[in-house]
């Protein structure tokens, strides 16, 4: 059993490290083509997909953020600038996942965008907003983008656990109540762990 569970985990470990690598590799590929890219787009482009290549501890995350600020700061036309920054933005919040990597740079990129909505809603042609709206403008733009509409880190737990407790109380009933032989104590078991942890999901997925 102890052989088993040490090969199962040098196989996992393998399999991890060879996603690593592979990831690594691929981001190092799109930074230089980046670093090589003529179109500020096209630059934009390829460090956002480095960024969605995401790799913990990669010095490549950094240089894409950067690359991506550098050519945001260097754009002079209004919608291309605002696409940079809602680029980078959303590139970041892709690659969050229990816990949210660069949540600084976020922070200051977002009050960049709201600025960047709040003139270009002044400078439509059909709005009936002026300079003076800019401020009011600005306010709204800035608490959407500051709105977490992330779920709940301790219900989403919650509700992977009972799923797999759920899961293991159906394998109890099949395995064990309805075995070689009926067996009315793990079939009890196994229907009170169903109906338990069955509801337990649907209240975790519902406040997660």
């Amino acid at each position: 059993m102890k052989e088993a569970i040490k090969k199962i985990s040098i196989i996992l470990f393998g399999v991890i490290l060879l996603f690593y690598v592979k990831s690594f590799i691929t981001q190092g590929h799109l930074i230089s083509q980046a670093e090589k890219a003529e179109n500020p787009i096209r630059a934009i482009r390829h460090y956002e997909r480095t960024l969605l290549s995401y790799v913990p501890f990669s010095p490549y995350n950094k240089e894409a953020i950067k690359g991506i600020i550098d050519k945001c700061q260097k754009l002079n036309d209004l919608e291309q600038r605002l696409y940079c920054y809602e680029t980078l933005r959303t590139a970041l919040y892709q690659i969050r996942s229990f816990y949210q990597p660069y949540k600084e740079e976020i922070k200051k990129i977002e009050p960049l965008i709201a600025e960047l909505k709040a003139k270009q809603m002044i400078q439509w042609k059909h709005n009936n907003f002026s300079e003076k709206d800019y401020e009011s403008l600005y306010n709204y733009h800035i608490e959407i983008l500051k709105y977490d509409g992330s779920p709940s880190l301790m219900w989403s737990f919650f509700a992977v656990f009972s799923l797999i407790l759920w899961i293991f109380s159906v394998f109890l009933i099949i395995v064990k109540g309805f075995g070689f032989s009926l067996n009315k104590k793990y079939l009890a078991i196994g229907f009170i762990g169903f109906i338990l942890f069955f509801s337990l999901w649907i209240i975790g997925l519902y406040n997660a």
